[in-house]
């Protein structure tokens, strides 16, 4: 087959156009410090970055439901623990009277402390978040659960769950029927209605009813445990959450590692590379100028 001059001038042009993607795209490698720039570099890795971005946005989102669940937890702890104290002062109140006694004045102060540890129950119990939402509400959380003039609960019993890996949801709330009013269940804390204990205690002791405030004192001693028992469980959520966090943090690691080893570069592979082919260019075009330069007259 009789090689032409055109067909010479092709091959040449072909060749450089070869070299310079291939310059270009160690070039590109070389700035850009990725393997995969665009999908097309390596369809199948790029798939496989694409997902890990994906679940790496979505664990980003499940510590973020975390720390915030966190902090809401903290909050109601801080409130139970504000109850447990007062129901323990209640009980040593009415321990010091439960013999009952003929001091009328005796009686109405032990009634009126009393009265007042019952209103900081309800304050304890209408605790706020930082976002303004009411603690023990339930998903009722923009008004206040209880109130000073009865015991009825204005919130729900319902628990809300956030979602803290895949698949996998944590209750982050604990209402105040379970807690205060002995309602409820899964879980359960316990059957007494503590502000109606107070409230009977109150009128046992304005009485001087040996028998009703002996009684009183038993029910707010099952209340204390009731309120013990909602401290228990949310501790043991709170430790589940630490443990989800540590879980996502190395699951995040994990796929941080393998997104870098498709995209990392070896610099210096690509460095002796790039030389190279630099060389192979300039060496192509100096050939092709060459080339280019024939005409008939050099064959005569």
């Amino acid at each position: 087959m009789r090689i032409t001059t055109n067909m010479t001038a092709n091959n040449a042009i072909y060749n450089l156009q070869q070299n310079l993607a291939n310059l270009s795209k160690l070039q590109e490698l070389s700035t850009s410090q990725q393997n995969i720039n665009t999908p097309s570099d390596n369809p199948a890795s790029a798939g496989v970055l694409l997902d890990i971005a994906d679940r790496l946005k979505a664990t980003d989102q499940y510590n973020s439901n975390i720390t915030k669940a966190s902090t809401f937890m903290q909050t109601t702890s801080t409130a139970l623990t504000g109850i447990s104290d007062f129901i323990t002062q209640a009980k040593s109140l009415v321990d010091s009277i439960s013999s009952g006694t003929s001091d009328a004045t005796q009686r109405q102060t032990v009634s009126d402390q009393l009265a007042t540890l019952k209103k900081q129950i309800v304050d304890m119990a209408n605790t706020q978040s930082a976002d303004g939402r009411y603690i023990f509400g339930g998903t009722t959380s923009a008004t206040p659960p209880f109130n000073t003039t009865n015991n009825t609960y204005a919130g729900d019993g319902t628990q809300v769950n956030i979602e803290v890996a895949q698949n996998s949801t944590q209750a982050m709330n604990i209402t105040g029927d379970r807690v205060l009013k002995g309602v409820g269940s899964s879980p359960s804390y316990g059957s007494t209605d503590i502000l109606g204990t107070l409230d009977n205690l109150i009128t046992a002791v304005n009485a001087n009813d040996v028998t009703a405030m002996k009684q009183g004192a038993t029910d707010l001693e099952a209340g204390a445990q009731q309120v013990t028992n909602a401290q228990i469980d949310l501790a043991s959520r709170m430790t589940r959450l630490d443990s989800m966090t540590k879980m996502n943090t190395n699951n995040k690691t994990t796929l941080q590692n393998i997104a870098s080893n498709i995209q990392e570069v070896d610099l210096a592979t690509v460095g002796v590379q790039l030389a190279q082919q630099q060389t192979a260019y300039s060496a192509a075009l100096s050939a092709t100028a060459k080339i280019s330069q024939m005409s008939l007259l050099n064959y005569l």
